[in-house]
């Protein structure tokens, strides 16, 4: 199976901006979204070890994604927090989830509403991927279960 680089940089560009997302909320980071895109540029240009390690493949995120998801979390978390509020259980209370998790979360609910670029059923699998990197079977449900809710409740 031919792997396709453009969909491997995407997915590069998803686990940056988590990544990213998660950087600044632990550290109170105060760096712009353009400023976070090119320290993260700088650092992995050209170093493939570093690649690997940061994005999971010698490859270079899609950079335009990446600072469109920072950007967008940025310019719309208001409208963002809703939809996860929105989705959130008695069970699953975003104070008590991981930093990484929410990250995620706001990542794809701006892709998913806000940004348009690629189709409901793809980016939630690419999330419900992601996620897998990070937790197990339960975070994964619960991630695939309150995107496929929201994604059916906002486009019918």
């Amino acid at each position: 199976m031919r792997v396709n680089p453009s969909l491997q940089k995407k997915s590069a560009a998803r686990l940056s901006a988590v990544q990213c997302l998660y950087h600044h909320k632990m550290n109170a980071q105060t760096l712009s979204p353009p400023q976070q895109v090119a320290a993260l540029k700088a650092q992995l240009a050209n170093n493939r070890d570093e690649q690997k390690l940061l994005v999971g493949a010698p490859i270079e995120p899609n950079y335009a994604l990446l600072e469109a998801l920072l950007e967008g979390v940025a310019q719309r978390q208001a409208d963002i927090d809703a939809r996860l509020d929105g989705a959130l259980t008695a069970e699953w209370k975003r104070d008590r989830m991981s930093p990484v998790l929410v990250a995620i979360l706001q990542c794809a609910i701006f892709e998913l509403f806000f940004h348009k670029d690629g189709k409901p059923a793809v980016i939630i699998d690419e999330y419900t991927r992601l996620t897998r990197s990070f937790f197990g079977e339960g975070e994964v449900n619960f991630v695939y279960g309150a995107l496929s809710t929201l994604s059916k409740q906002y486009h019918g």
